[in-house]
């Protein structure tokens, strides 16, 4: 007989998004607000979807600088130099009402199609060409 906590665990376990689904997903919704804000002529609109996509890569970059030892140094370091250049950029794109959010919904799209793609194919960013 299966404990009763054990099955509500397992019934919630099947519905659960994987860390990679839940990673694929923030980017989506940062995609789709910063497509949003792209198209808006609001600025409250365009704040709000660039200071969305600070506090993101804020925490990739938090997340990826401390060693914990499940994401290789290399892959770690790739995502903190990503963080950067989308956080460098953001930040321009705050102070600069007339500059595109495109390369910021660019290296958005990257990201997702990586996440979106298996782990195993060993495709590399360019993040130099990216901003």
């Amino acid at each position: 007989m299966i404990h009763p906590a054990m099955r509500a665990y397992q019934n919630v376990a099947g519905y659960s998004l994987t860390d990679r689904q839940a990673d694929a997903t923030c980017f989506r919704l940062l995609i789709e607000e910063l497509e949003t804000a792209s198209a808006s002529s609001d600025p409250s609109v365009r704040l709000k979807a660039l200071t969305k996509n600070q506090r993101l890569w804020s925490m990739i970059m938090k997340a990826n600088s401390l060693d914990s030892g499940a994401t290789n140094y290399e892959d770690r370091e790739l995502f903190v130099r990503l963080a950067s250049q989308a956080q460098r950029y953001g930040i321009r794109a705050i102070l600069d009402t007339n500059l595109s959010l495109a390369p910021l919904v660019g290296i958005a799209e990257t990201v997702l199609e990586g996440l979106e793609t298996s782990a195993g194919s060993g495709q590399e960013f360019d993040t130099d060409a990216m901003l």
